[in-house]
C-alpha cells in the first residue's frame, strides 16, 4: 500500500482535473464546480487511504 502522502497527491491531482472539466467543458459555475471538485477528491482521498488503489477487500492495516 502506499503512503499516505501520495494518496493526497492523487486525491488533489483529481481534485483538479475534475474542477476543469466541471468550468471548462460542462460550463458550470466555478464556486459549484470548486465545492464538488473538493467533496468528490475528499471522498476519493478517504477511499484510497481506506482500501487503497483496488477494490475494497480488506481495510488497510496502517491505520
Amino acid at each position: 500500500m502506499e503512503r499516505g502522502l501520495m494518496m493526497v497527491l492523487h486525491s488533489a491531482v483529481i481534485g483538479v482535473v475534475l474542477y476543469l472539466l466541471m468550468v471548462f467543458v460542462f460550463n458550470q459555475n466555478p464556486r459549484i464546480a470548486e465545492n464538488r471538485s473538493i467533496l468528490i477528491a475528499a471522498t476519493v482521498l478517504i477511499y484510497m487511504i481506506l482500501f487503497g488503489h483496488g477494490l475494497p477487500s480488506k481495510i488497510n492495516r496502517n491505520l
